[in-house]
């Protein structure tokens, strides 16, 4: 029988949490703030103190886990709606499958004795290198594969795409346009293009500058302002970008808060953004 040790279970576990949720906000395009994922980790963790106990009928262990990823969604997510929570968690399921399908596999294929599997809770004994190479690689998988998923998302009808920050919200008509293919390189996060007079809408300021990107850094209202490098048939670019504190896209009985950057380039006056970020 392996030796298991609850400080290396714990963190272990705080550590996978940490990607599990961080992976089910990227696949399912919901934004997530750092407070909810950091502490919605660690009482998951929690949770993995039952592989302790001696066998657990497989009901008590069903009940177990479905409030555990409940409660995992609702504390890391916040407040939505109950159709959203299901969709979160059904997809946080989708990705702990993935995860423990992944596991089971190393364990047959390298007959790896480190692992330990009880009441469906999983320990393992490895490097803290090893265990950042594995979950990178997991992370990844999943980012790519939703980026293949997205490529065949479709979605028409009429949209208001609400975009609040700083204690302001403005409301734009939406143009769901899969010529949209923008993404920030860095947070992978994908953008919505509005045009410039959202600006002066979310920050009440008045001002001189001509340069959009001057003007978002100069404002002390808008934050994570950025350059993204885009391409059309026109040639390529770098556009204004930045992180506002929420966006909620209306339409076609969908009311969805989704995790995007707001890119500033004239659309005469809509909200231009990719389908995918819907599915």
């Amino acid at each position: 029988m392996n030796v298991i040790y609850i400080d290396v279970l714990i963190v272990l576990n705080i550590y996978v949490n940490y990607f599990l949720v961080k992976a089910t906000s990227r696949i399912s395009h919901t934004s997530l703030k750092t407070s909810g994922l950091v502490v919605s980790s660690v009482i998951g963790s929690l949770f993995s103190l039952v592989i302790l106990l001696p066998h657990i009928s497989f009901l008590l262990m069903f009940l177990i886990k479905a409030v555990a990823a409940v409660l995992i969604v609702i504390i890391a997510f916040g407040k939505k709606k109950l159709r959203e929570y299901i969709r979160l968690t059904i997809y946080f399921y989708i990705i702990n499958f993935s995860f423990a399908g992944i596991i089971l596999s190393l364990r047959y294929f390298f007959d790896c004795e480190t692992i330990t599997v009880n009441n469906t809770f999983v320990y393992i004994d490895v490097s803290l290198f090893s265990l950042m190479v594995f979950t990178a690689v997991s992370y990844f998988s999943v980012c790519f594969i939703r980026t293949v998923v997205d490529k065949g998302a479709c979605c028409q009808g009429d949209f208001s795409v609400i975009i609040k920050n700083n204690g302001r919200s403005v409301s734009v008509s939406g143009l769901s346009d899969t010529g949209n293919s923008m993404t920030d390189m860095f947070s992978g996060k994908p953008v919505i293009v509005c045009s410039e007079d959202i600006i002066t809408k979310l920050t009440g300021d008045k001002t001189e500058k001509t340069d959009v990107y001057d003007i978002l850094t100069a404002s002390e209202k808008i934050k994570g302002t950025r350059l993204v490098p885009y391409s059309t048939i026109d040639g390529t670019g770098l556009l204004p970008a930045f992180k506002p504190d929420e966006v909620i896209i209306q339409g076609n009985n969908i009311s969805r808060s989704v995790d995007v950057l707001i890119g500033i380039k004239e659309t005469a006056g809509r909200a231009v953004f990719n389908p995918s970020i819907l599915s």
